[in-house]
């Protein structure tokens, strides 16, 4: 009976010192458990590393820059004298960039190309014809506006006559033509305005880009010229990748690392877009695909896009100022501080400042709804009336085409694709 009392005994106590082991195991795990929720407000959040969070300084700096741009920029200046025709030469109908080119020249969201006449110049035209005449040209109005000439890749002086501008495309990074390219302008009195596209130039050298630019400069006395050049192309659509745009007077050394491809139609895009603005006249430049997000070029893009910057207003800004103007302003404001350093902002300042960048990106938000859904209903508009125009075409013949019947019933137009879009919108 005693030896029973004191095993219960020993039970207990070991009982009581293994409960209050684990009550304090508890009691820590509980005690650590309430730090962690006060330092997280309740939920886990990320830690960053000094390089993101160096890399976020650096985005927000870029936005706040463009935002001051944006807010304070004047309409893109145009060149006066684009004049009412062009003729692409270089292009081989058998390709994309062919069918690519004219739907820029052709675009109805681009009234600052506004030709009359395009002359398509080719070296077979019964191929050109077969392949470029098709329904999209006849829906799109470019059937009215398109020739062909027809001979060597690169037109005579006569084929040239009476052109006001001229888009060129050399393939192969073959810088040999351009003496060629600026004596034909040169010697058609109508072409004020050239725009020539290299491809596929990763063999070019800095020195030979300079070369080239030095030679146009002397030989553009009657004309204005923009020279574009990029490396291999490839299939991605145009406002897919960042790009950056460098002037060869800054180029140093090769432009192009080895497999380096830039999008075709981007490339189409910059160069047409060149062709209307004014501040690209007299440039000679290299574009480069800025896929790297940590890269100042892809965050100048990608910021410009968000905010709400046209596409002519893009390369206008990159071919004019680009990331070597931003980073020369970031060098000329370093050096001013190191004479005055400004005083640190408060955090009223602060509050202040992020509530009114707040602001501005909701009213550039709305901005751009605004635009879209204008967009949108322009297009709406206009696929209702080349419905109607057919409709009522396949009843009774109508003694009008089809862009004065779209003309005559704009504002019903207007307002079918506004009930259609509210629909839409719920």
């Amino acid at each position: 009976m005693k030896l029973s009392a004191a095993l219960v005994a020993c039970l207990s106590v070991a009982n009581a010192f293994t409960v209050s082991r684990h009550a304090s195991t508890s009691d820590s795990v509980c005690r650590g458990t309430t730090r962690l929720y006060q330092r997280t407000l309740g939920f886990e959040t990320p830690g960053y590393s000094r390089a993101e969070m160096e890399l976020q300084k650096k985005q927000t700096e870029v936005i706040g820059y463009l935002s001051g741009v944006y807010s304070s920029k004047e309409a893109t200046a145009l060149r006066p004298n684009v004049g009412p025709s062009v003729l692409i030469s270089g292009f081989d109908p058998e390709q994309p960039a062919s069918v690519e080119i004219l739907d820029f020249l052709n675009n109805e969201y681009s009234p600052h190309l506004s030709f009359t006449k395009i002359v398509a110049h080719v070296e077979d035209m019964k191929t050109a014809k077969k392949r470029l005449i098709g329904r999209n040209a006849r829906y799109t109005g470019l059937l009215d506006k398109l020739d062909f000439s027809e001979g060597t890749a690169l037109p005579t002086a006569a084929q040239l006559d009476g052109m006001s501008s001229w888009v060129v495309h050399v393939d192969g990074g073959d810088m040999s033509k351009l003496s060629d390219i600026a004596d034909l302008a040169a010697s058609a009195e109508s072409v004020q305005n050239v725009a020539i596209l290299i491809s596929g130039a990763q063999g070019v050298g800095a020195a030979a880009l300079q070369a080239a630019d030095e030679m146009l400069q002397s030989k553009a006395s009657s004309f204005a010229y923009t020279l574009l050049v990029v490396p291999e192309w490839n299939d991605e659509p145009e406002a897919m990748c960042a790009f950056g745009i460098v002037d060869v007077g800054d180029v140093s050394d090769g432009p192009f690392t080895e497999g380096e491809s830039f999008s075709r139609e981007e490339s189409l895009r910059i160069i047409t877009e060149c062709l209307a603005i004014d501040k690209a006249a007299g440039k000679s430049v290299v574009a480069n695909a800025a896929k790297d997000v940590t890269s100042l070029e892809h965050m100048m893009i990608q910021g410009m896009r968000e905010i709400g910057f046209t596409r002519i207003e893009e390369v206008e800004q990159m071919v004019s100022i680009g990331v070597k103007g931003y980073t020369d302003m970031l060098d000329e404001q370093a050096a001013e501080a190191v004479w005055e350093k400004a005083p640190e902002p408060t955090e009223e300042e602060l509050a202040a400042r992020a509530q009114t960048k707040e602001q501005t990106l909701l009213l550039q938000k709305q901005k751009r709804e605004e635009e879209k859904k204008s967009s949108d209903i322009s297009a709406m508009a206009l696929e209702w009336a080349k419905k109607e125009y057919l409709r009522k075409s396949l009843k009774r013949r109508i003694p009008m085409k089809e862009p004065q019947f779209i003309e005559l019933i704009w504002d019903r137009a207007l307002m079918e694709a506004d009930m259609k879009w509210r629909t839409m919108q719920g």
